[in-house]
């Protein structure tokens, strides 16, 4: 408010001096012509004993307060009309200033999201993932007698809830034609842990999950807006769920994708007591008020390890672990992020020492005008605060051009092979952008404007006064200092490239990892199937032979089969027991240790579908039925593990034991068939062990289990273009059930990139800031080369005229900026080793210290700067000695 009144009162002290100086004058004036002087000479002497006019004001202004905010709106004012007569050098500074700012606030804006902002959750730093200690490290995944002993810690935790370990496919045959749906199981203090209040309706209550209780369900914001028109009648009405029917009890906020993208909440009965030590749920909880992460662990903890020592049932007897939700959800992008944020950085400090370099290009033709002011008694200081504020307003207009190529970026992050980013949907160029937009232009303007300042400031007044042209020559230090930029602007591109060409190499090696199976020419889905219409294996399989034989009548489908799960997904493993030879000997030879294995119960043309090789024995066949000898085929990792340095063809093995209690679902089951590895955990991890069970032997508990958790996955062989089958393939499953419609189509090879995608992510990402630093890192080595061709016209001219050729000036020009490339690609490589032992875990294959890379990376720096340099000095070849002579 002060200085708002003293602006708006700025004009009348004004008309007060300059009517007070006019006063002093006219006085002054009166008096000399009343002592007889003439009027014109009396003007005159007046004046002169006056002193400067404009001094006298500059030194009473100073004595107003706020006189510093007049210099800015002066400073400002110069900066802009400069500006504006040099729209060139404008333009170029504010787009690379906004190049450089656009990419760190498209990369602060993921930082912010995944990183730092709070989850959408009351206090969510009191949100926490309860994890089992394995020999591996630790697991998220728990039984329900694991859980009902944790429970019982009252003291740690203030709320506590169960869920399904993942998103499950339900289908809802409620409100219009029946879709898949994903949907999850909890238990009623789940909503209590996340502390989120209802959109509408409540959510679910203590009590609700107790057995004997009706059916309760909460469907998501965006599905009851979808499906429902957001109709208040649907809170407390009946939702049909796979044949089931629930009570709509409330809507939950949208915000909660921020954990799980559900559309549907199902009440999970909770038992008083369970045998079942099927690991297939995740458990969440909520620290008390006051209690630390720390002492919360400990109490959980000693009652996991008292409890392990009375149940041989538990599946945690090394004890229990807390962490953070946030470090569930994004752990693993915090590496990636922060090495493409200091990444993102260095091609700012490349933009800003680019700009710098531009400025003092431009401040060397200014020194005559800098001279001028500091004779007219400019102070120092004050030509170094209007060069800074020209800086201001570049880094200003590059700002804002930055936030809104932030925007293009941020929509762009989905085409980058982001898609398991965590929070993807949520990230914004928000208001903390904005802010972060404006310091890093303040930054910006700062680096780019304080060195050539400072340099142009010390300006010897003599040499540029003496001087009848513009151009002012240069001094040494300038000379030093666009040297020193030039040579950090390679220096940080070699950096750059180095880290973009190590991700280049690891991902090529990762494509070329064979995964096991053909993707090209699959097509994916998956089917939700309903428990209540196929409660066993027997009726499972069944189905599963009736979608199969309308797939392959399909026109253009070669195989078609159902399987638990695809390549690359969570899936359910169990423990194999070995046996011996045939298991219908009553000598079966020395039984060895259990070992885990991932199951996958299978159609008989799964492996023509997936183009696995079968290594020896054969595949599933009509004769592999519900009643016949119950077989399994096995891959070559299980096979070496289970039977080392023997042949497991022909020999047997038992399923689930510890899990299943049925003794006709524990027989010993041939191995008949030996296939290929697959990848199955992604291309950068060694094969697991994998069973594969005809659909109709499964046992009907696992089949039971994993059609409750998650939706049955179908590969569909092709011919040609899968996706062209799409309408096809749906009418046919729809025919086989029309209640139960498939959903998820996508071809296997997308499935595949998806497993890539961190990989792709980051080497995309890093990929584009080494081109732009190492674009601007020649385009400063240009501007070098060209000031100092520009600069150095007489003395070509003069080597020229005593006779040098003009290819061994070319010569001598480029060999002088290469000295400086070499400087800044050896400072560079040495950092470019440093950040290579530093991405050592993001790399596949490769080496930090990679001589092929390193090879690379001097290759095309060489060529980038070679090109650089002899551009702007070959046009020193066309020099006219006699007319630069002359000129000078």
């Amino acid at each position: 408010m002060k200085i708002w009144s003293w602006i708006r009162r700025r004009p009348d002290r004004e008309h007060e001096l300059d009517e007070e100086i006019r006063s002093h004058l006219a006085m002054a004036t009166r008096d000399r012509i009343e002592c007889g002087e003439p009027r014109e000479a009396a003007g005159f002497s007046a004046r002169r004993d006056f002193g400067n006019v404009t001094l006298i004001k500059e030194v009473t202004r100073e004595v107003w307060r706020w006189n510093y905010v007049e210099h800015i709106f002066y400073d400002l004012r110069h900066s802009l009309r400069s500006l504006l007569k040099s729209p060139v050098f404008s333009l170029t500074v504010t787009l690379v200033f906004g190049v450089g700012i656009g990419a760190n606030t498209t990369v602060f804006s993921i930082v912010n999201t995944v990183l730092l902002h709070p989850l959408p959750f009351q206090d969510s730093q009191e949100i926490v993932h309860v994890r089992r200690r394995t020999d591996f490290g630790s697991s998220s995944s728990f039984s329900m007698h694991d859980y009902l002993a944790i429970r019982a810690q009252k003291d740690a935790l203030s709320a506590l809830a169960i869920a399904d370990s993942g998103i499950g496919g339900y289908n809802l045959i409620s409100g219009g034609t029946p879709e898949q749906v994903l949907g999850m199981r909890v238990s009623a203090q789940y909503f209590a842990v996340f502390g989120v209040p209802p959109a509408a309706g409540r959510l679910f209550a203590e009590g609700d999950d107790e057995p004997g209780q009706p059916r309760f369900a909460v469907i998501s914001e965006g599905l009851w807006t979808r499906r429902f028109g957001g109709s208040p009648a649907v809170v407390g009405g009946v939702l049909n769920i796979g044949g089931e029917a629930y009570n709509i009890v409330g809507v939950a906020p949208d915000n909660m994708r921020g954990f799980m993208p559900t559309d549907i909440y199902l009440c999970l009965p909770i038992p008083s007591q369970s045998i079942d030590r099927t690991n297939g749920f995740q458990v969440l909880g909520r620290l008390k008020p006051g209690l630390t992460l720390a002492r919360s662990e400990a109490g959980i903890d000693t009652i996991a390890r008292h409890h392990a020592k009375k149940s041989s049932l538990t599946n945690m007897p090394q004890g229990i672990m807390l962490r953070e939700i946030r470090e569930e959800i994004a752990g693993r992008a915090r590496p990636a992020l922060r090495v493409l944020f200091a990444s993102v950085v260095l091609v700012l400090l490349v933009a800003c020492s680019n700009v710098a370099n531009l400025v003092l290009a431009r401040g060397a033709g200014r020194r005559r005008e800098i001279a001028v002011m500091v004779a007219l008694g400019a102070p120092r200081s004050r030509v170094v605060a209007r060069l800074l504020t020209e800086g201001f307003v570049l880094a200003a207009a590059g700002g804002t051009l930055g936030f809104f190529l932030a925007h293009l970026g941020v929509r762009a992050i989905p085409l980058l092979s982001a898609d398991r980013l965590p929070q993807l949907d949520l990230i914004r160029v928000d208001f903390v952008a904005l802010g972060f937009v404006f310091a890093a232009a303040v930054v910006c303007g700062l680096l780019a404007s304080i060195a050539p300042a400072l340099d142009l400031a010390k300006t010897n007044l003599t040499e540029p006064l003496k001087q009848a042209t513009a151009q002012g020559g240069t001094a040494r230090g300038g000379n030093r200092l666009r040297n020193i930029l030039v040579t950090s602007q390679v220096a940080l591109s070699t950096v750059l490239l180095m880290g973009a060409i190590l991700f280049i190499r690891s991902f090529s090696n990762l494509s070329a990892v064979d995964p096991g199976f053909q993707a090209d020419h699959v097509l994916t889905m998956n089917i939700s199937v309903d428990s209540i219409r196929y409660p066993d294996s027997l009726r499972t399989a069944a189905y599963y032979e009736r979608v199969v034989q309308n797939l392959e009548r399909i026109p253009g489908v070669i195989a078609a089969s159902s399987t638990t799960t695809l390549p690359f997904e969570p899936v359910f493993d169990f423990p194999v027991r070995p046996l011996g030879g045939d298991p219908s000997s009553t000598q079966r030879g020395a039984n060895r240790e259990q070992v885990d294995a991932w199951y996958r119960a299978i159609n008989s043309h799964f492996f023509l579908a997936m183009g696995m090789p079968l290594l020896r024995g054969r595949a599933f066949d009509e004769r592999d039925s519900a009643n016949s000898a119950p077989v399994v085929v096995i891959n070559s990792a299980l096979a070496r593990k289970a039977f080392p340095n023997q042949e497991a063809l022909g020999k047997s093995l038992v399923i689930g034991e510890g899990y299943l209690t049925d003794p006709h679902e524990l027989r010993p089951r041939m191995i008949v068939g030996v296939v290929g590895d697959t990848r199955e955990e992604g291309v950068m991890y060694a094969p697991p062990g994998v069973i594969f069970v005809p659909a109709a032997q499964s046992p009907d508990r696992i089949t039971r289990i994993t059609l409750g958790k998650i939706p049955t996955r179908w590969v569909i062989r092709t011919t040609g273009d899968p996706l062209a089958l799409v309408v096809a393939v749906r009418h046919a499953v729809l025919e086989a059930d029309p209640t139960q419609p498939p959903a998820g189509f996508q071809t296997m090879e997308k499935v595949l990139a998806g497993s890539f995608g961190p990989a792709r992510f980051n080497m995309l990402m890093l990929t584009v800031f080494a081109v732009l630093a190492l674009a601007l890192a020649a385009l400063g080595v240009y501007g070098l080369m060209s000031y100092s061709v520009s600069m150095r016209v007489r003395e070509i001219g003069l080597r020229m005229a005593l006779g040098a050729q003009p290819a061994n000036v070319v010569r001598s020009l480029v060999w002088q900026g290469l000295i400086l490339c070499f400087a800044g690609i050896v400072v560079g490589l040495a950092g470019g080793l440093a950040l290579g032992r530093f991405l050592r875990r993001l790399l596949f294959g490769v080496p930090p210290s990679d001589s092929l890379t390193v090879a690379t990376v001097l290759a095309t720096l060489l060529i980038v700067m070679l090109v650089s340099n002899y551009v702007p000095a070959s046009r020193a070849a066309g020099i006219d000695p006699m007319r630069a002579l002359r000129d000078e």
